[in-house]
């Protein structure tokens, strides 16, 4: 018999002047379960761009809550 799971897996850079400041990911289960990290790779550049930053990762946090919302399964069909 084959068992599984499926997930959505998605992994974003918030970039500024072309270089990655913030990396954030997630996997959403097929129950719905999220599973977020959000890193800040460059804090020189994060301390320079704090608005920028937290708006794409607003926009991110957005995409989950619509996959979340939506249902993971659905997202993993699409």
């Amino acid at each position: 018999m084959l068992q599984g799971t499926k997930s959505v897996s998605m992994n974003y850079n918030s970039l500024i002047d072309g270089k990655p400041v913030v990396y954030m990911a997630t996997q959403i289960q097929e129950s719905g379960s999220a599973s977020t990290s959000i890193v800040v790779q460059d804090q020189e550049l994060y301390e320079a761009n704090k608005e920028e930053c937290r708006k794409d990762i607003e926009e991110f946090n957005k995409l989950v809550y619509a996959i979340e919302d939506g249902g993971a399964a659905n997202a993993v069909e699409e």
